[in-house]
């Protein structure tokens, strides 16, 4: 059993792959550029003897039918004559063209062809459509003479195609393109008619340049008539333009200043209510800046008055420590001069307040009472400061007759004072300034920056002659001051000592002196 399905398979395997050879060997396929010729026992088709097959594929017994390949490629021919053509006129000319022949694709062609050229080559097939094409381009060129081929070659070509295709339809090829390459000749005729046209052709160029030239300078004239004509025409239009358009700049010009002035007058009343406003505003807010600084100034005033009292209460001790009556004259003069003073600011006070108010209610009516409120301000601040000046002169006659009857009343006192000095107590006095009067004397040496002390041996030369001079100096001092005020120092200095030894009378005399007695000397 085994064997027997061992068998079958290879059978089966065997009659497959033969399937498959007779498939490949029997079935034939054609490419579209080419018709396939299938011939033999069986393959016609219609009223032919064989089968034709483009682009497709057909079933070929190959024992008893054959396949032939007609190619259906445009073929590209070289068309010449080895002998020159001669022209309708009897000019010998060699022309050379271009054909692109192949086999038409119906049916009936294709057969035509088969019959004709199965089994050639294309090059054969290509010497075949040749020869047809020249003897055409021949006899076509013999109709034709050479001014009329060079006219028209597009003609010529399309007549040689026209012609030289039903002959070629004969064959089972037709003619795809034709187009004349190159028309030469040994005679020189075509040089000579291209002299020819050439000097016709400069001759016609020079016509027509001169035409040209004459028809544009005609063309030039009229263009500049018709260019200034349109010009005027322009400038006459622009000059209308410019004198409309300058009315309607001076009518707007003049709209405008109206409005303007419309505008300027409203703005400007606009602007002074907004400035009465403000100097209303700024008069109220001066007011009170005014008020608020003479709240200040009479507090200063009255903390000055405070302050200088206390100062005169503390003046007047030191004076009744030092010496009652001119301290008392001392005390009334400062107190008259504080209350002066006090009177003088009041015043003034009064009379800022007084203006400040005058001023601002002048500036509350702004641009309605300008000129008034003016007026008034002026007169009131006129009237202020005459008033505050007289209230001056009378402070300061005050404080100045004040301060002549304290000064005389301190100078009564300091002459009945110095009546209570005797010379012991000048001589005091006198004794305490005697280092200044000496130090004074002696000023002139602080002004020497260096010395140089020569010394020859003797008792009054060298340093110590500074220190003698020095001394010399205090001696000339008591004598000046005893030539002055008549005192003389050593002898009430004697009396002072005497004095002392007999009970000390001299210092009780001093110490009742007032401390400060001697401050006048200073």
């Amino acid at each position: 059993m085994t064997a027997e399905m061992m068998i079958l398979g290879a059978a089966v395997f065997v009659a497959f792959m033969v399937l498959i050879w007779i498939g490949m060997n029997f079935y034939q396929k054609c490419p579209p550029n080419q018709a396939m010729i299938i011939s033999g026992f069986g393959a016609g088709d219609h009223d032919r003897q064989f089968k034709i097959v483009v682009g497709g594929g057909a079933v070929m017994l190959p024992m008893i039918q054959q396949k032939n390949i007609l190619s259906l490629e445009v073929m590209t021919i070289e068309v010449r004559a080895n002998a020159p053509m001669i022209t309708k006129n009897g000019v010998p000319l060699s022309v050379e063209g271009v054909a692109q022949v192949k086999v038409k694709g119906d049916g009936i062609s294709i057969a035509t062809a088969a019959e004709q050229f199965l089994g050639k080559s294309d090059e054969e097939v290509s010497n075949i459509a040749h020869e047809t094409l020249v003897g055409h381009l021949r006899a076509i060129l013999g109709t034709m003479t050479v001014e009329e081929l060079i006219q028209s070659f597009d003609s010529f070509a399309q007549k040689v195609q026209e012609v030289s295709i039903a002959d070629l339809a004969k064959m089972g090829l037709t003619v795809v393109s034709f187009t004349i390459k190159e028309i030469k000749d040994n005679v020189g005729y075509l040089e000579a008619l291209g002299r020819q046209q050439t000097a016709e052709a400069k001759r016609n160029a020079d016509i027509g340049v001169a035409h040209a030239q004459k028809e544009t300078a005609i063309a030039q004239a009229q263009a500049q008539r018709d260019s200034q004509i349109a010009q005027a025409q322009a400038a006459e239009e622009g000059a209308k333009a410019k004198l409309l358009a300058d009315t309607r700049v001076a009518e707007a010009s003049k709209n405008f200043q109206v409005n303007q002035a419309q505008y300027s007058v409203e703005v400007a009343n606009k602007k002074a209510v907004s400035d009465m406003a403000y100097d209303i505003v700024k008069a109220q807010t001066q007011q009170k800046l005014v008020e608020e600084t003479q709240k200040i100034k009479i507090v200063e005033a009255q903390k000055e008055v405070e302050i200088q009292q206390v100062e005169v209460q503390k003046r007047q001790v030191g004076l009744e420590a030092e010496v009652t009556k001119p301290a008392e004259a001392e005390q009334s003069r400062i107190r008259l001069m504080a209350q002066a003073e006090q009177e003088k600011r009041r015043l003034l006070a009064e009379g800022d307040a007084q203006a400040a108010k005058l001023q601002a209610q002048g500036q509350a009516d702004a641009t309605r009472l300008r000129a008034m409120a003016e007026a008034d301000a002026i007169k009131a601040t006129g009237l202020a400061n005459a008033e505050a000046n007289r209230a001056q002169g009378l402070a300061e006659a005050q404080v100045t007759a004040a301060k002549g009857q304290a000064e005389a009343e301190a100078m009564s006192k300091k002459a009945e004072a110095f009546k209570m000095y005797n010379d012991a107590a000048m001589a005091s006095m006198i004794i305490d300034r005697l280092p200044a009067i000496v130090s004074a004397a002696a000023q002139p040496l602080t002004k020497v920056t260096s010395m140089t002390v020569l010394s020859t041996g003797g008792d009054g030369s060298g340093a110590s002659k500074i220190t003698n001079d020095v001394l010399n100096v205090a001696a000339q001092s008591m004598a000046m001051i005893k030539g002055m005020t008549g005192i003389d120092l050593a002898e009430a200095l004697k009396r002072d000592r005497k004095q002392l030894v007999d009970g000390g009378n001299a210092r009780s005399l001093v110490e009742s002196a007032p401390a400060n007695v001697k401050q006048p000397l200073s």
